[in-house]
This record gives C-alpha cells, sequence and structure tokens, in this order.
C-alpha cells in the first residue's frame, strides 16, 4: 500500500493549535473540501465520537485519529505535526503527540481501513522517521519524509 494514495502534499500542515480539540479541528478543515458526500459537521461527529470511546493517542508522540463513514468513495489521509507536542492529547504512555494523522475511510472497506492504519502506525514506528518529521521546517519536507518512509 502506498501511503501517496491517500495523503497529498497539501494535507500536510504544521498545527498551530496546541490542544487535542484544536488540533483535531484543524485537520477537519484540511480535508474537508475534499470529502464529498459528507459534511464537515458529520466528520467532527464521527471523529469526536471515536475520541469519547477512546484516545487514538498510541505513544510514542504519535496520535491517529480514525474513521469510516458513509457516502465515501475512496480513502483520505491528512496529517499535522507539531513541534512543542499536544500535552492533553491523552496518549496511552501519557507523552504529548507531535505526530497527528487523521485517516478517513470509507463506510464497507474494512481490509483499507486496517492497511491505511497499518501502514501509517508501522511507518511511524521508526524513531529516525519520527526524527526527520518533527524536525522538518516544512509541509513539504514532512510529506517527502512520510511518502519515501520506507527508503
Amino acid at each position: 500500500m502506498e501511503l501517496s494514495d491517500y495523503l497529498t502534499r497539501d494535507r500536510v500542515i504544521i498545527l498551530k493549535s496546541d490542544t487535542k480539540p484544536a488540533v483535531i479541528d484543524e485537520l477537519i478543515d484540511v480535508l474537508t473540501s475534499c470529502l464529498e458526500g459528507v459534511t464537515r459537521g458529520q466528520l467532527a461527529e464521527s471523529i469526536n465520537k471515536r475520541e469519547d470511546l477512546m484516545s487514538t493517542g498510541i505513544g510514542l508522540g504519535i496520535a491517529v485519529p480514525h474513521v469510516r463513514l458513509e457516502g465515501l468513495s475512496h480513502a483520505f489521509v491528512a496529517v499535522g505535526i507539531s513541534r512543542e507536542g499536544i500535552p492533553d492529547y491523552e496518549s496511552i504512555d501519557g507523552e504529548p503527540a507531535h505526530i497527528i494523522v487523521l485517516i478517513v475511510a470509507p463506510q464497507g472497506r474494512h481490509e483499507l481501513y486496517i492497511k491505511l492504519l497499518a501502514t501509517v502506525v508501522g511507518l511511524l514506528k521508526k524513531s529516525s522517521l519520527r526524527s526527520r518529521i518533527t524536525e522538518a521546517e516544512t509541509s513539504f519536507e514532512i510529506y517527502t519524509a512520510l511518502i519515501n518512509g520506507n527508503a
């Protein structure tokens, strides 16, 4: 699976916000324009319901909020980077989240959803890649590091 099939350069941002709700809102805003058939409100409601069940802060400075939605024909990924970290992300290890990857997939495409989650987490388990991403100066450098993450 190629991350570049789901993540475009314009969906990688350096976050301005410093709280979990505001960061999630920033990433929702990044994806809203490409989600035909799904409103911003529907996406926000689904993400917030998912976060209420259990935080998607998986540790190592990584958070992967993710949902499946009816009305989509394609999966989408947005990435936000916080150099300072998001201390209230409620990560499993209690550490601030620095790399937040929002995944939105079509309802009924379970295999795609799982593969995309596994691809993202597999890439970000590499400490050298996490360092390159969090030290990058521009969103283009972040995008390039993610797309070439297996290299």
